[in-house]
């Protein structure tokens, strides 16, 4: 990528800009993306690490899955530690080949998160009938446990390494400096329209609080509504990448019925939780815990991207995915005549 004078004399650059190699970049359909060559030793140990901790915890709870009815509560637990254990897989893979502070942050959180059920799933009647399970989930446990030890700290290295270099967004975007939180912000939405569909999907799941023992009207929801997350997600996703404001006001419009959506179950887990006892209180509970987050995370969503959208229209497309530009691009044009 070529750089103009002008944004070399706004800011020069530093010696890990100079010493980088070129090739540690590559621009692929998702946008510029490091090359595997260029991970550092901790960076790869860490890659490695993760993929084979989280597979390991994958193939027990899909164990766990399989041995299990699936019109019980640990059904429904093996269906959201999958797709959290899926989720952190992506966060890990795609912060650290795209350099993305937020994304290894928010692996952080899911990781907390995938503890967490793992502890509530074990705290699921744990002297069982069936010692295997129970031998089964108390391995996850602890090979999570242990997972967790290593990779948290690790990762918040990484992530305090990204966040304060900057590399990739420098070498995307170029040194200026408004260009940058341009490209920053535009990351850290993409990386909550992750999170967002990972605890709705979650949620979804959640609310079958005895497997798959469910009436027309949950059947409905949940087919309906993992697909609508899905679709709304993406529809986030693409307002960005071309910047079409009309796809932004669909995804605003659209903003409200996930909301309204969890907070009707939470009324109906609430009733549920209060008439439960003893173990059968967990599933409602987590379901609680898990629609409070939703609704924070969507909420912070909707406020994100108003303010990416008001920074459409500045070059931003065209530094990250080289696609021709649309109307106002101040940015590229300062560029171009500066050089």
């Amino acid at each position: 990528m070529m750089f103009s004078e002008s944004e070399n004399e706004e800011r020069p650059p530093a010696i890990s800009d100079l010493t980088r190699p070129r090739h540690a970049t590559q621009q692929t359909a998702i946008g510029p993306t490091r090359s595997c060559g260029s991970l550092e030793k901790h960076e790869l140990f860490f890659l490695v690490l993760t993929i084979l901790g989280l597979l390991a915890t994958l193939g027990l709870t899909i164990y766990r899955l399989a041995s299990v009815d699936n019109d019980t509560a640990d059904f429904t637990f093996a269906l959201v530690l999958i797709i959290n254990t899926v989720a952190c897989l992506i966060f890990v893979v795609h912060g650290l080949m795209r350099e993305r502070p937020y994304e290894v942050a928010i692996f952080i959180i899911a990781d907390v998160i995938l503890l967490i059920y793992c502890i509530v799933n074990y705290a699921e009647n744990p002297n069982g009938i069936n010692p295997t399970e129970h031998y089964v989930k108390l391995v996850r446990l602890i090979l999570v446990v242990v997972f967790s030890v290593i990779a948290v700290p690790l990762a918040v290295y990484i992530l305090v390494s990204f966040y304060q270099s900057r590399n990739l967004i420098f070498r995307t975007v170029g040194a200026n400096a408004e260009l940058q939180d341009m490209c920053d912000l535009t990351f850290f939405n993409e990386a909550l329209l992750r999170l967002d569909f990972q605890l709705e999907l979650s949620m979804v799941v959640l609310v079958m609080n005895k497997g798959t023992n469910l009436n027309i009207e949950d059947i409905v929801v949940l087919s309906v509504g993992t697909v609508f997350v899905l679709c709304w997600a993406i529809l986030g996703y693409l307002s960005m990448r071309f910047e079409n404001k009309v796809l932004v006001i669909i995804f605003l419009l659209l903003w409200w019925c996930e909301p309204a959506y969890i907070i009707y179950k939470m009324v109906d887990v609430a009733q549920m939780l209060h008439d439960a006892e003893g173990d059968s209180t967990l599933v409602p509970a987590a379901a609680i815990a898990c629609g409070i987050a939703a609704c924070l995370v969507h909420s912070l969503v909707l406020m994100v991207t108003w303010k990416v959208w008001s920074n459409f229209g500045n070059g931003l497309k065209e530094k990250v995915y080289g696609q021709p530009g649309t109307g106002d691009i101040r940015y590229v044009v300062e560029e171009e005549t500066g050089s």
